[in-house]
């Protein structure tokens, strides 16, 4: 797989995605109130969430690469997973992940019950993430996109990134939510300076930071790269 054009000046609109996922997603844009694996009713958060800008384009980057395995840490209400089935449906081919040990609990289920409203099907993980990077790499699985959106703690985030670069296909994409937050920004400083096994890149989309998998990591044991703060 080669990398592919990011250019996100141009993104789709939430309006070109094909039913049921179009309808799935307004509505809790809306913030209309969601079912949940219990049955029961609930109201989302107002910040649990991905933006429809974020979701296009990670759908667009999908739909370019076509590819055969996603992954997400940090499911919540369903927002990115939706995004990553639409286009994978398009796309008629791959299998989509989530790592999410509160699904059930802090989330009620609406995420898997999103799933099923479309008539998708995913693999949830109920794990903490660490736990679940350790099963997937005996399992020798690999993902061309992975999107870190689970603990937002500077040292969380680097332990995601961690744990799943090794999980990222050559040329594959890892993806980190929230950079308005200096934790994910601090994270993102840290990769750019000390793993030259991934390259940043540019987007319009500034609230995601994206880091392309070029290389392998042949760091001394010694190697450390000041990065600013």
């Amino acid at each position: 797989m080669i990398g592919v054009s990011l250019d996100s000046s141009a993104l789709p609109s939430i309006d070109t995605l094909p039913e049921p996922f179009r309808g799935a997603l307004k509505s809790m844009y809306q913030n209309e109130p969601q079912i949940g694996t219990d049955k029961l009713t609930h109201e989302l958060d107002a910040v649990t969430r991905i933006s429809i800008t974020e979701g296009m384009w990670i759908y667009d980057l999908c739909c370019k690469l076509k590819p055969q395995n996603t992954l997400e840490i940090g499911m919540a209400y369903g927002f990115s997973s939706l995004y990553f089935l639409a286009a994978l449906s398009k796309n008629r081919v791959g299998h989509h992940t989530a790592v999410d040990p509160f699904q059930h609990t802090s989330w009620r289920g609406i995420g898997l019950a999103k799933v099923e409203e479309v008539g998708m099907q995913m693999n949830l993980i109920d794990d903490l993430s660490s736990l679940a990077a350790a099963d997937l790499h005996k399992g020798n699985r690999r993902f061309e996109v992975i999107f870190i959106d689970g603990n937002h703690r500077f040292d969380d985030v680097i332990v995601d990134f961690t744990l799943f670069a090794n999980l990222c296909q050559m040329n594959g994409y890892v993806i980190l939510h929230d950079m308005w937050m200096r934790s994910i920004r601090a994270a993102t400083r840290f990769i750019v300076n000390n793993r030259a096994d991934f390259v940043k890149v540019d987007t319009a989309v500034s609230n995601i930071g994206v880091l392309h998998r070029v290389g392998t990591d042949v760091r001394p044991w010694t190697h450390f790269v000041p990065f600013p703060t």
